[in-house]
């Protein structure tokens, strides 16, 4: 047997999966698209208003609350849902999960969208475009604000680490766009991957920095922060929350798309992802509880007020998606493991939520719901991430397919089956013509 298959013979899963194959045969312009783009089209506009009018007009933000959903939710809660280049990342690189690797693609791809997003609500939530010449100057920076360290720690992550991170795709499209970009999109490719060691690094150590220091900055607020919130562990809650979070959003995308699109999983991977997502909701549900106990708060919880009904609802939907997650292991059940990541990220985003806005009490008099506006922005930028999944998925290779669709999607688009060199995030080496040899030895 050749070397290339026993490479892939070594890798078992990841060795028939690691392969990304472009969704085709679906068209990208539908009534879905032409509606996101509607919606994306009034995000603008307002979003045009509000650099015009203010933040007055157009929110329902007040002296009390100075953060609209803006901040507590397309920034605090999506940025969490979009951690997933972090979570899998160390579970594929730090622990040696080499199955997880056929979800990195989508991984980055989600992180990318997800931050972008959020960073370009933040800044018209802070306005006065005018003024951000002043980022090219550090040394006008206040050094002394946590919310500064975290714009800074996630504007350089989206733009470099992740945006870096998703151009072997673009590399790969391009490759077999034009046989005359080859030569130079090979060299783009050896000095990307020269770079990919410290582009890597950055991308563990900056998410984990900003994604604790959100919970941090809720720290200031002190006791208006309700106790079943207020926390010193809230860094390490807020890490731990995006961490299953955003592994459910990568792998409950994943099957999503699978489910559209009429694509197959592999259960191996799903089912490794599933555990580690189990494990992570337990440890931060023991977590929660035992923070909530030595601080005394532990009675707040059976209050009959709305700040109790939060907690337990945040509580259960992440423990009963646990329990899922786990009950899908041991039944083989992938509709089951599909609500349990469905329920487990709903019940994160309503914790990560709530010590912004929900628990958040600065005053006894004091309300805040967004306005329409607010709403229309936020949902405007939300479906331009969705756009840009839409256009990404069904123009470059992202979901993961095992061998045969890859010939079926060479077929389609009549290419030639040469050595193919970029399907799959990292090169192996047993993406060869033996790979049916390698596959049926499996």
């Amino acid at each position: 047997m050749s070397s290339v298959a026993t490479n892939a013979d070594s890798y078992s899963s990841t060795g028939r999966w690691e392969r990304a194959v472009p969704v085709y045969g679906f068209p990208l312009v539908n009534g879905f698209f032409l509606g996101l783009s509607a919606l994306v089209l009034v995000a603008f506009v307002l979003t045009g208003y509000r650099e015009l009018a203010g933040l007055g007009p157009v929110s329902g933000m007040n002296d009390a609350y100075g953060w609209g959903i803006w901040k507590t939710f397309n920034v605090m809660v999506l940025t969490a849902l979009g951690s997933g280049a972090f979570a899998v990342g160390i579970a594929a690189w730090v622990f040696r999960r080499k199955r997880l690797h056929s979800l990195m693609r989508m991984a980055l791809l989600t992180s990318f969208l997800a931050y972008a997003c959020g960073l370009l609500l933040l800044g018209i939530d802070a306005g006065r475009p005018w003024n951000f010449y002043w980022i090219v100057f550090p040394w006008k920076w206040n050094m002394h604000s946590p919310l500064a360290e975290v714009a800074i720690c996630m504007s350089i992550y989206a733009m470099i680490p992740l945006a870096l991170e998703n151009i072997p795709p673009l590399l790969e499209r391009l490759w077999y766009f034009d046989s005359r970009l080859r030569p130079g999109v090979e060299r783009m490719e050896r000095r990307l991957y020269a770079g990919f060691p410290w582009i890597i690094a950055a991308a563990y150590l900056l998410p984990g920095m900003h994604q604790s220091s959100l919970g941090a900055l809720m720290l200031l607020a002190g006791e208006r922060v309700h106790p079943l919130w207020q926390s010193p562990w809230l860094p390490l809650l807020y890490l731990g929350a995006a961490t299953f979070m955003s592994f459910g959003c990568v792998a409950g995308t994943t099957m999503l798309c699978c489910l559209v699109w009429k694509r197959a999983m592999d259960m191996d991977v799903l089912d490794d992802a599933a555990q580690i997502t189990a494990w992570l909701i337990f440890g931060w549900l023991g977590l929660r509880l035992l923070d909530i106990l030595f601080r005394g708060a532990l009675l707040t919880a059976f209050r009959v007020d709305r700040f109790a009904g939060v907690f337990w609802l945040e509580m259960v939907l992440v423990g009963i998606g646990g329990w899922l997650l786990r009950r899908s292991l041991r039944d083989h059940d992938a509709r089951l493991m599909f609500i349990g990541y469905v329920l487990s990220s709903a019940g994160g985003m309503i914790y990560r939520f709530s010590p912004t806005t929900l628990a958040f009490r600065p005053n006894p008099e004091a309300l805040y719901f967004p306005a329409t506006i607010e709403i229309l922005v936020s949902l405007g930028f939300i479906s331009l991430g969705v756009l840009g999944f839409l256009v990404a998925v069904k123009r470059l290779a992202i979901l993961p397919a095992p061998l045969h669709e890859w010939h079926d999607m060479a077929s389609y688009f009549r290419f030639r089956r040469p050595y193919i060199r970029w399907t799959g995030y990292f090169k192996h080496g047993y993406f060869g013509e033996n790979e049916t040899e390698a596959e049926n030895s499996d």
